[in-house]
This record gives C-alpha cells, sequence and structure tokens, in this order.
C-alpha cells in the first residue's frame, strides 16, 4: 500500500485530520506523526492545506501553518482546543 508517507497522504486526501488522529490511524506516536507530517508539507507544498487550530471556550484561532494542537489558549487559558486541520488536495 505504499510508505508510511504516502498513507497518511492518503488518509489526508480522504478527509481533513489532526495529527492526532492520523497517528492513531497509522498507530504511531504523535511526534513521529508530526515529523513525518513536516516531511510532507515540504514535499507537497501547496497541496498541504492546514485549517489554523481553534479554542472551543472563547473561539480564539491559532497561528496558521502550526501542525501540532496546542495545550493552552493564550486568551482564556482553555485548554479544549481543536484542530489544526489538515488535507491534500491533488
Amino acid at each position: 500500500m505504499g510508505t508510511r508517507r504516502e498513507q497518511m497522504i492518503a488518509h489526508l486526501e480522504a478527509a481533513p485530520r489532526t495529527a492526532s488522529e492520523l497517528s492513531g490511524l497509522m498507530r504511531m506516536r504523535i511526534k513521529d506523526a508530526i515529523d513525518d507530517l513536516e516531511h510532507i508539507r515540504r514535499s507537497v507544498g501547496k497541496a498541504l492545506s492546514i485549517e489554523p487550530a481553534r479554542c472551543v471556550g472563547c473561539d480564539f484561532v491559532f497561528r496558521a501553518g502550526r501542525i501540532s494542537t496546542p495545550s493552552r489558549c493564550p486568551e482564556c487559558r482553555g485548554e479544549h482546543i481543536v484542530g489544526p486541520y489538515l488535507s491534500v488536495k491533488r
């Protein structure tokens, strides 16, 4: 079915996913998934779309381009963060 990164790209083409969701699907550590996603970002370039993470409590939107999920909101200090959602458009 291809290399691990090719499999990750296939998952991202199917539906937007977070790094955590991908690590679960691929049965790998989150750190390894983020490392692979950084490599994928360099290799597919503009085809990788990143919807920024957002705080559920106050709707603060984090800076664009970040792949990992922030741990805490800088505005309200809430820890219920969703995203960032990644997808690949071919």
